[in-house]
């Protein structure tokens, strides 16, 4: 379970790093999926500008039964019931591929603006909790926090394109200006997410994040899950996204039995 001090952390920066989640067998058995989830054709597989490299794979909890067991294994399913206080669901999955030298930037942005404003999640009760399935260096384009932003509110500007696809893009929806960041960067400086593969990365929705380009011959490639409380589910908003972004089965998780 996410021990006092990690907690602790997560509520003081945002985030918090640990290692070890996951074991050797576990760790590829999840990327063999996730090199099959890259094949199959789906709304919710997002390229890269270059229209042939995998960006993002998304509500892969809805598709794969190795993710919707992955979702309930009990690390995550608890640390996400500590974090929130009780039962949760899962709102969003996804794989973050950064695939080695093509993988493109995520902008600075917060995730809980895209949540709010286009699933009509009524408050920030949700938590991301990511795992690394390769090594996160310096150099193959870790996230990156800027510590201790969790607590200053909605920071972001407006809409940047049409659809649900301008929230996923690299010139992305809600991102802050360079005016607005740069006096919250200066005094509160930036940190970056890394670790061995089989760590996870707990960071609360509100934290301001983003990556750059991976520079790298190494993939970084990351699952995030995001847990909502059961009693803070999305209420009906104009031009709902699909489901793979905005679940719309709210039933409260059951801990796994075995591994998944």
């Amino acid at each position: 379970m996410l021990s006092d001090a990690q907690l602790d952390t997560y509520y003081e920066d945002g985030f918090v790093v640990v290692p070890e989640v996951l074991g050797p067998a576990q760790r590829i058995r999840l990327r063999a999926e996730v090199e099959r989830l890259y094949t199959v054709d789906h709304p919710g597989r997002v390229l890269e500008k270059d229209g042939r490299t995998v960006r993002a794979v998304h509500g892969c909890h809805r598709t794969s039964p190795v993710f919707s067991r992955l979702v309930r294994s009990p690390f995550l399913l608890g640390s996400a019931e500590r974090i929130l206080d009780g039962k949760v669901y899962v709102h969003q999955s996804k794989v973050n591929a950064k695939r080695a030298l093509r993988g493109d930037i995520w902008p600075w942005h917060q995730d809980f603006v895209f949540w709010e404003r286009e699933d009509g999640m009524p408050a920030p009760r949700a938590t991301n909790i990511a795992v690394f399935l390769d090594d996160a260096t310096s150099h193959n384009g870790p996230l990156l926090f800027v510590p201790g932003s969790h607590r200053l509110g909605t920071v972001a500007s407006g809409r940047r394109g049409e659809g649900w696809k301008s929230n996923l893009a690299a010139d992305l929806d809600y991102a802050p200006t360079a005016a607005q960041l740069t006096p919250l960067i200066e005094r509160l400086g930036i940190r970056a997410a890394t670790g061995p593969e089989g760590s996870a990365l707990l960071f609360d929705p509100r934290l301001i994040h983003g990556s750059g380009a991976n520079m790298s011959p190494v993939d970084r490639q990351l699952v995030i899950i995001t847990y909502n409380s059961v009693d803070n589910v999305p209420v009906a908003v104009p031009n709902r996204r699909p489901d793979f972004l905005c679940e719309p089965d709210p039933t409260a998780l059951e801990p796994l039995i075995g591994e998944f």
